[in-house]
């Protein structure tokens, strides 16, 4: 064994390892190197290993807002940090300090358990901690910047720590400064959230709404949200999906008007200067929902997700994507856009659920 392979081994490399059980959408592509890290340790010298090398490095959470469509060279590793620290700041405040490769329902989870508010309605939503800022997630009237005070991260080429305000993340819908500007150079290691001990339930966003009431309490509006998402949403242990696949897009409060004016049930929400439209709602309109195309096809509960039903590559999914974005354009004049991230990058690294 050259020192080379020694070294790899060491650190716990793959060589030609397959992805397939780190996407949710099931597609069996490989990556050059690949490594499961659970220490800031082993991450560090892992990036110390890519830098040496020249290697690219991407790094992959739960994998389910991922969309794999080729092999990926370079290093890829697989975020498995753990730990969860909490701080109770007063009667009224706690600070939770979280691992970036903690299941994120399993935060959510453990926050209602001990009685913190913030978090309750973003239940069940696929990934880790890690990748919630990256994306920016959120459900039923609530977003992760809501709650996040500050993000850990570590640089990919100097392997130096630090911490970043969350306001200075720039969030925004969807999106952050980790998914732009700082892909290239930041990893998330560990995300600071600030819970209540007692606050009041956002209960007014759609589907929420029955059969809660003002005497809800924190355990039954988890409740409530975990089941809605049930309903509408695939197991991607049962079948292969990453969650909605499309972003709801946003227009200006004209072009809403002149929708409006065509289709009266447009499903729509005010959204500052813009309107947010529910991207589900165009697709089923467009007559989507349900509908397969070779071996994928839309949920037939949720017009929102693409499933993949038995492909090994993406290349059926993707003329699948092509052929509901060309449909939802010609009718409604609005072009959607896709919201799980694509493998391999465009760029040199980022950080993905």
């Amino acid at each position: 064994m050259n020192e080379n392979a020694l070294n790899n081994r060491q650190l716990g490399i793959e060589q030609d390892a397959s992805l397939l059980e780190f996407n949710t959408l099931r597609f069996d592509y490989k990556a050059e190197y690949l490594a499961v890290v659970s220490s800031l340790a082993h991450l560090k010298a892992l990036l110390q290993w890519a830098n040496d090398a020249n290697q690219t490095v991407t790094m992959i959470g739960g994998g389910s807002n991922l969309l794999i469509c080729a092999d990926v060279s370079g290093l890829v590793i697989i975020n498995r940090l753990s730990g969860i620290q909490v701080d109770v700041q007063d009667e009224a405040n706690v600070m939770m300090t979280v691992a970036a490769g903690e299941n994120w329902h399993h935060v959510v989870e453990y926050a209602v358990s001990h009685h913190w508010y913030g978090i309750e309605n973003l239940a069940l939503i696929p990934g880790t901690m890690g990748a919630a800022p990256v994306q920016n997630i959120g459900a039923y009237g609530v977003e992760i910047k809501d709650v996040l005070r500050r993000v850990q991260v570590i640089h990919k080429h100097t392997g130096e720590q630090s911490w970043i305000d969350g306001k200075d993340c720039g969030f925004a819908y969807r999106d952050s400064h980790f998914k732009g500007k700082w892909k290239d150079t930041l990893f998330i290691t560990a995300v600071e959230l600030s819970l209540k001990i007692n606050a009041e339930l956002l209960l007014s966003y759609g589907g929420l709404v029955a059969p809660l009431d003002d005497q809800s309490t924190l355990l039954s509006v988890f409740e409530r949200v975990c089941e809605v998402r049930r309903q509408k949403l695939p197991d991607p242990s049962f079948l292969a999906n990453a969650g909605s696949f499309f972003k709801n897009p946003l227009i200006s409060k004209a072009h809403s008007q002149t929708l409006k004016a065509r289709f009266p049930e447009l499903v729509s929400f005010a959204l500052e200067e813009n309107v947010k439209l529910a991207a589900g709602w165009l697709i089923d309109q467009a007559g989507w929902k349900g509908k397969r195309h070779l071996g994928v096809g839309v949920y037939d509960k949720q017009a929102l997700v693409l499933v993949n039903y038995s492909e090994h590559k993406a290349d059926a999914l993707l003329a699948l994507e092509a052929l509901i974005k060309q449909s939802v354009y010609e009718r409604y004049g609005v072009l959607l856009e896709r919201e799980p991230v694509q493998l391999p990058l465009s760029s040199h690294s980022e950080s993905l659920s």
